[in-house]
């Protein structure tokens, strides 16, 4: 009796830490692919040829796929080569483990003339690029019987987690108490820390792992004022059924999506001559 007393004392406490400090694991957020342009010259002649050149750096884990460049903004009776949209090759990203900090890099290069105008005219256009990319994350969560709990005063909940990063983040809370032969949940939150947005502010997640049940595979995020998705949430259980005395088993959260970042410029194209 004095054993069922004191698992409930403890359960308790446990529990109640675990609903306002749960087991936490996260990051993976902000990076991504980034982008740079460069204009030959910001002020230009009518009909000269001036080259806008754009390159793509992957600076997290995944392999960015379906990459695509487009030019906007600039008006009809431009002369632009080699055309307004480019695919741009898959590139891999970095590799921490051999101590490889940079992904792989592109290089492309438009040539741009301006119209020949009556008055000097200023023109902003847009780069939009999008991808393919993933965002990983992998958790270690230990249970419990009550019994080796209270003899031996394990730790449980989540014990370690690693993942790959991305322009979304993904954070993974557990309770700080998770006992054998129950079930608890698995709460997982979606973040863009990028700088772009997600198309269609939506995120296909798969969740994998023995004995998990996941509400859904689709996550709408919840935009913003001007759109852009920001956050998501998924809810899991997970039973531990399986486990006598004590155990750890793994579940990993993937987030596929398409992701978009754009950047501006300005070109002036100076009068034609009189």
């Amino acid at each position: 009796m004095k054993d069922w007393k004191a698992l409930v004392f403890l359960f308790g406490i446990v529990f109640i830490a675990g609903c306002t400090i749960p087991g936490i694991s996260g990051g993976g957020g902000g990076a991504g692919l980034s982008m740079t342009l460069q204009l030959s010259d910001t002020t230009v002649e009518p009909n000269t040829n001036t080259y806008l050149t754009l390159k793509v750096q992957n600076n997290a884990e995944a392999t960015a796929t379906g990459i695509t460049a487009q030019l906007m903004g600039l008006a009809p009776d431009w002369q632009v080569s080699p055309g307004t949209l480019i695919g741009i090759p898959d590139l891999t990203g970095t590799d921490p483990s051999h101590g490889q900090s940079q992904g792989q890099a592109d290089v492309e290069v438009w040539n741009l003339a301006g119209p020949a105008l009556s008055a000097q005219t200023p023109y902003q256009f847009s780069v939009r690029m999008t991808y393919n990319y993933q965002t990983s994350r992998n958790v270690v969560v230990r249970a419990a019987s009550s019994s080796y709990y209270l003899q031996n005063k394990i730790t449980t909940g989540i014990v370690s987690q690693s993942g790959t990063g991305g322009p979304i983040s993904i954070t993974v809370r557990v309770p700080n108490a998770v006992f054998a032969g129950s079930s608890f949940p698995i709460y997982v939150d979606f973040n863009n820390a990028g700088s772009g947005s997600v198309v269609g502010n939506t995120l296909n997640v798969a969740v994998t792992g023995s004995g998990i049940s996941c509400q859904q595979n689709v996550v709408k995020l919840i935009p913003d004022s001007n759109n852009v998705g920001r956050t998501g949430f998924l809810r899991c259980t997970a039973s531990t059924a399986g486990v006598s005395g004590w155990g750890q088993f793994t579940f990993s959260v993937y987030a596929t999506y398409t992701y978009a970042i754009e950047q501006f410029q300005t070109i002036t194209v100076n009068a034609r001559a009189s």
